[in-house]
């Protein structure tokens, strides 16, 4: 349990919004030993079936889990957030941590409530919520992103707490790896999710397509792509983009490359081409010596990354032709 550094008193964190987020989290916060107070929303059934879940109470008013809570997690489509904001902050919110949990919205959207005294957060959990059944062992792997009051000061990986920031507390109690991120970046780190996550699912279900022409279904596609994928995944996660490079384009496989534009849907054509361009930069990274860039926070600049395209080319005739192919120079 989490006690409060004078007083003794525990700590109980308490629900706004009762979908796939809110009760997973809440799960995971009781499994992890640390105290909720409850869950409050719109549909009291559902409200009523997350307190149970959780073995929670369940409030059919919003003072009462202010009252009987020390943080607040709205956890509420992004659209309900700044109505929730106003609500909470007819009340006295002295002493009381508000976070929401999205990923696109900062911590400011919660400006009501600041102004009624309450410290504001935006407590991203990366992970993709399918529904409220989450696996608990798979949360312990997650990363939260942290945005919000008194965190200015600390670096981005700044895993100390020395300024004894409550909700920090409360992520190294559950154990998870955590980074601050500023309100200035929320777009980009917003971005830097829909492009791993919800693109990338986009862009598997280009592939399988492929698939489904042979005659098979989207969950043998999905079965047969799997080893695949998270193959990449374990070898990209291990040693980094460059060292994990395969495919014609690595190879200069110039046929094999034609035939692919010869057999893609005309709506496919432009993102095979940009996909590709993009794995070129990395070919001129890997034939310039440049392997793992695990440690380092940007790639090369781009004036950097041309001349190393230049210097691809100039030694890789069939390099320079598929760059031609993919539309790279006219």
């Amino acid at each position: 349990m989490l006690y409060h550094e004078h007083g003794g008193d525990t700590i109980k964190i308490g629900f706004i919004g009762t979908g796939k987020v809110g009760v997973s989290l809440g799960r995971y916060f009781t499994h992890k030993g640390i105290e909720l107070s409850g869950f409050y929303g719109r549909n009291e059934k559902t409200t009523i079936e997350a307190a149970n879940i959780t073995k929670s109470k369940f409030y059919n008013n919003i003072h009462d889990i202010i009252k009987e809570s020390n943080i607040l997690f709205i956890t509420t489509p992004d659209d309900m957030i700044s109505i929730i904001d106003r609500e909470l902050s007819k009340f006295d919110l002295n002493n009381k941590s508000i976070c929401h949990t999205s990923g696109s919205l900062k911590s400011n959207v919660l400006c009501n409530a600041k102004h009624s005294g309450a410290l504001v957060y935006s407590i991203h959990p990366i992970f993709a919520f399918s529904n409220k059944n989450t696996n608990l062992k798979e949360l312990e792997n997650i990363f939260f992103s942290v945005e919000g009051d008194d965190l200015e000061n600390l670096s981005p990986i700044d895993n100390t707490n020395k300024g004894n920031i409550l909700v920090i507390d409360i992520i190294k109690i559950l154990g998870n790896k955590f980074f601050i991120r500023s309100k200035e970046t929320s777009s980009i780190y917003h971005l830097a999710n829909v492009f791993v996550s919800n693109l990338t699912l986009s862009l598997l279900d280009i592939g399988t397509n492929y698939l489904k022409k042979l005659g098979l279904n989207e969950k043998e596609a999905l079965n047969a792509i799997k080893p695949l994928v998270q193959g990449n995944i374990d070898s990209i996660v291990n040693n980094g983009f460059v060292n994990s490079l395969t495919g014609p384009v690595l190879r200069g496989d110039i046929t094999t490359i034609e035939k692919h534009l010869s057999v893609l849907e005309k709506e496919d054509k432009e993102l095979y081409k940009i996909l590709s361009l993009n794995l070129l930069k990395l070919v001129a990274l890997k034939e310039n010596n440049i392997g793992n860039l695990e440690n380092k926070k940007e790639y090369p600049s781009k004036i950097e990354n041309e001349n190393m395209l230049e210097n691809l080319f100039n030694n890789s005739e069939k390099h320079l032709e598929i760059y031609k192919i993919l539309g790279g120079l006219e």
